[in-house]
């Protein structure tokens, strides 16, 4: 056995005597009445102590408690400032928008109030402009719920891009329908007369418009990607076709 492990068996049996001797003077102190207020006032003084340590411990644990809801907090602001940030350089070109609606009563209420007498008409004033319906933009919501295999890889811009050229077919084609026919020249006069050899008693009072609408008013080129978008247009309830005479109407809804 080296010096080395004698040095160590004689430090661990110095410890155990010491141990020893100071469980036996504890003891001893434990029958000496001089002592027994001292030892009963350091019972007290840890006991008050480990009541402190619960005391912190709890402390210790509704602050870590906090701390993760200010974590997740933190968390969930960062991602709503991203959100909205991207939201901020993503906004669409086209938002939908929907007329305030005035009812009967209050309307009559108004031309009644603001011009109870009617003026006399004058050859100059300006004819009331004929109302066109328009198809409505479709809204970010929607188009998320817009099944995948329809989508395919058309994204929501080029939706509303395809609609915003539908609304000036539309536009332009019953532009010519609400003319009167003195005024068109006979390229015009030709058009009125297709426009409503197309009609029929189901587009009655309806606006719609054909493939061949299209090529005369817009760039779009009638192909399986545009079939496509009618697809969803019509699953979003802003088309139906009606069909007939080898032909099918584009109905906005």
């Amino acid at each position: 056995m080296t010096s080395v492990d004698l040095q160590d068996v004689s430090l661990q049996l110095n410890n155990k005597i010491s141990s020893i001797k100071r469980s036996m003077q504890l003891k001893s102190m434990g029958n000496d009445p001089s002592l027994t207020k001292m030892l009963q006032k350091i019972g007290l003084e840890l006991s008050g102590i480990r009541d402190m340590l619960d005391i912190f411990q709890m402390q210790i644990l509704q602050q870590q408690t906090e701390l993760k809801s200010l974590k997740d907090l933190r968390n969930s602001v960062q991602k709503n400032s991203e959100i909205a940030y991207h939201l901020l350089e993503n906004t669409p070109a086209h938002l939908p928008r929907k007329a305030a609606q005035i009812s009967t009563a209050d309307s009559k209420d108004e031309r009644v109030q603001e011009d109870p007498v009617k003026p006399e008409p004058t050859k100059n004033s300006a004819k009331p402009k004929h109302f066109v319906r328009e198809i409505e933009y479709l809204l970010m919501e929607e188009f998320n719920h817009v099944p995948g295999y329809m989508k395919g890889r058309m994204t929501y811009d080029q939706i509303n891009a395809v609609i915003q050229e539908l609304n000036a077919t539309v536009k332009a084609k019953y532009k010519i329908l609400n003319q009167p026919l003195k005024s068109m020249t006979n390229t015009t006069r030709n058009q009125y007369h297709a426009f409503k050899e197309q009609e029929t008693k189901e587009t009655k009072d309806q606006y719609f418009f054909v493939e061949t609408d299209l090529k005369d008013f817009t760039r779009l080129k009638v192909d399986k990607k545009l079939q496509g978008i009618f697809s969803i247009l019509r699953h979003c309830h802003r088309l139906r076709e009606v069909r007939g005479g080898h032909l099918v109407r584009y109905v906005l809804l």
